[in-house]
């Protein structure tokens, strides 16, 4: 490998380093807003972390790319190796630690902000029912094909 290639290794990973930031304190503003039932500022904040989802995805795919051309996984020790190989300076070692620590992170809050958009979309599925029994109280007819008690009156037995 080329000074130019470690280089723009690692500037890449500061630059990935600097969207994770990012992406972090969007996934914060978001669990604040999960927490206060904040919907408007849901629909806001879902653009932003869209886009910053796209920008990690190119850089997971760029280094995947220089892996692969190394001959190497995208594993922890692929990334070691890669490491290595390229001779990167300890500043770079450090922002590569500090991106996984950042991921680990991101994946947490992301994972509680998940719970927390299941347990709110439980809750209005259940309001929901709530409410739509209360549109419709009940049926004329019960399970068995009879006038329902609800309904008032009993089956006819002459006509």
């Amino acid at each position: 490998m080329n000074q130019d290639t470690d280089a723009s290794f690692g500037a890449a990973i500061r630059a990935e380093y600097e969207v994770f930031q990012e992406f972090q304190r969007t996934l914060q503003h978001e669990h604040a807003a999960l927490m206060q039932g904040e919907t408007e500022r849901l629909l806001q904040l879902a653009p932003r972390k869209s886009e910053l989802v796209e920008k990690l995805s190119v850089f997971s795919a760029g280094r995947n790319r220089m892996l692969q051309g190394a001959g190497l996984e995208n594993t922890p020790a692929g990334i070691a190796a890669l490491l290595d190989a390229l001779n990167v300076d300890a500043a770079t070692r450090k922002s590569w630690n500090d991106l996984l620590v950042l991921a680990r992170e991101a994946e947490q809050v992301n994972s509680s902000n998940g719970i927390l958009i299941e347990t709110h979309l439980r809750h209005n599925q259940q309001a929901m029912a709530v409410l739509r029994s209360a549109a419709n109280p009940g049926s004329l007819y019960g399970p068995n094909g009879q006038i329902s008690g609800a309904a008032g009156g009993h089956p006819r037995d002459k006509a």
